[in-house]
């Protein structure tokens, strides 16, 4: 039997017996192991296989947080006993999966740093997670800190044209916009300050609609 259909076998394995039996039956079987963690939320096993946190979104690594989103994901992971429920593949033939370590949820544990933030891809219940990302969220930690989420320029108030990055569109907005003042700066998702609108269309942002 191959590396390869070895590998694919156990990740089935673990999902049933994960669905059947519950954490407490199969955390005492070491499953997995990591090689390399690529960042906050996308790991590679020892068996090649490219795995994703399923619903959790961390930071670009060139990205507010984003490096150090990498290295606790590292420390949560990197030398321990990895458990893996795989939820469906992408397009990108990663295993998109929910993934435990003996101490619990791994994507759990991200979001209630406020290293990475919540979006449900994997239409299933994942009340746990989505309530972890509120508590960050509420308590104003990690990419929901002035750090990363920011209403005005802590560094350079002058330069207070918001370029956002919303779904596939760049939009910009200054000081006159109707939306400016409810437009936050989210660092952590791309997001940037600009000083002046040649600047914020240079970068490819277009002035938003709500701007006179």
């Amino acid at each position: 039997m191959s590396k390869k259909k070895f590998g694919w076998k156990k990740f089935v394995a673990a999902g049933v017996l994960t669905t059947s039996l519950g954490l407490g039956y199969w955390a005492s079987k070491a499953f997995y192991a990591v090689e390399k963690v690529i960042d906050g939320d996308t790991f590679i096993t020892t068996e090649n296989r490219y795995i994703r946190l399923d619903s959790v979104d961390a930071p670009e690594l060139n990205y507010c947080l984003g490096k150090e989103s990498k290295i606790e994901l590292e420390k949560l992971i990197l030398g321990k006993k990895i458990f893996i429920k795989v939820t469906y593949l992408d397009n990108y033939k990663r295993m998109v999966a929910s993934v435990f370590t003996i101490s619990g949820n791994v994507g759990e544990k991200m979001l209630t740093k406020g290293l990475a933030t919540y979006h449900n891809k994997g239409n299933q219940n994942q009340e746990n997670l989505y309530k972890a990302a509120q508590y960050a969220k509420n308590k104003r930690i990690g990419v929901y800190s002035p750090v990363c989420t920011q209403a005005t320029n802590p560094i350079n108030p002058k330069c207070n044209i918001k370029g956002n990055t919303t779904g596939d569109k760049n939009l910009y907005r200054y000081p006159g916009c109707r939306l400016f003042n409810s437009t936050m700066v989210e660092l952590h998702l791309g997001d940037k300050w600009y000083c002046t609108e040649k600047e914020a269309l240079k970068a490819g942002f277009n002035k938003g609609g709500d701007c006179p």
